[in-house]
């Protein structure tokens, strides 16, 4: 076998699919691509005739942040734009990103193409089984930006690692409210207890999941993005005295907890054994 040969075979099997790198980088160009423009097409109402911040204020639930809050996904997108450039330029290190990332950014935007297209047209249900998929695939595409260095260098965190991290966070705060918006179409009791203590409880698990994975995994930005939203809820519902008084000890409590988390287990991991 020429060592041509063995380096193709040795490229394939590090992105865990077939073609070479250079057709990843194009693919994953594309998948970006794509991605903005549904979610363009769905943000100004053209995808189906209405918007999809006016389909998910139809459904209002405790657990919905204020409408600015949602420009975070703005700060996301800017993010994947940096990794789908980074991952685009000659030189090994791009190239390492690329087998890294695998099918996994494919698979991600396929997934948010279908979350943000079945939301729109009001399917709510697979929409929700959509975002469970692409929560999962996230959690997959995160371990594996970081699986090689244990601190990599500045330029992949701001452009990989970070991006990514957001992406996550986000996901998993708005998977919730999306359950929440989901038991108002359906027309959930929750088991007698009333929404407002539900949306209590769940801002309390959001974040404590912020400070798991800040601890377990040093995603200092996890608990940041949880805080802004449960701000954004508090903001919404200002007149729900336990909505907006659960928010506003969490958010403290969110912000600083899981910073404290993210440097102790990043000094914990630096002692000697």
């Amino acid at each position: 076998m020429s060592s041509r040969s063995h380096a193709s075979n040795s490229e394939r099997a590090s992105t865990g699919a077939p073609g070479s790198v250079t057709v990843w980088k194009v693919v994953n160009v594309a998948t970006f691509l794509a991605v903005i423009a549904v979610n363009a097409l769905a943000g100004s109402g053209r995808l189906s005739g209405e918007s999809i911040g006016a389909i998910a204020n139809r459904y209002p639930s405790y657990f919905l942040p204020a409408d600015y809050v949602f420009g975070i996904w703005s700060v996301i997108y800017l993010g994947l734009a940096a990794f789908t450039a980074q991952q685009a330029l000659p030189g090994k290190q791009p190239a390492r990103v690329v087998r890294q990332v695998g099918v996994w950014w494919l698979v991600s935007g396929v997934l948010n193409i279908a979350w943000v297209t079945l939301f729109t047209f009001e399917r709510f249900g697979a929409a929700l089984m959509a975002m469970v998929a692409l929560l999962a695939t996230l959690v997959i595409l995160n371990e594996r930006a970081g699986k090689r260095h244990e601190r990599p260098p500045i330029g992949e965190r701001l452009s990989v690692v970070y991006p990514f991290a957001m992406y996550l966070s986000w996901i998993s705060v708005a998977l919730i409210s999306n359950s929440f918006q989901y038991a108002h179409v359906v027309g959930w009791d929750g088991f007698g207890i009333d929404e407002a203590t539900w949306s209590a409880i769940m801002m309390a698990v959001a974040t404590a999941l912020g400070w798991l994975m800040a601890f377990m995994k040093r995603m200092w930005l996890f608990p940041l993005v949880v805080a802004w939203a449960l701000f954004g809820i508090g903001a919404r519902f200002p007149d729900v005295a336990l909505v907006s008084g659960t928010a506003r000890v969490l958010v403290p409590l969110g912000i600083v907890g899981g910073l404290l988390l993210a440097w102790y287990s990043g000094k914990r991991r630096q002692a000697p054994a």
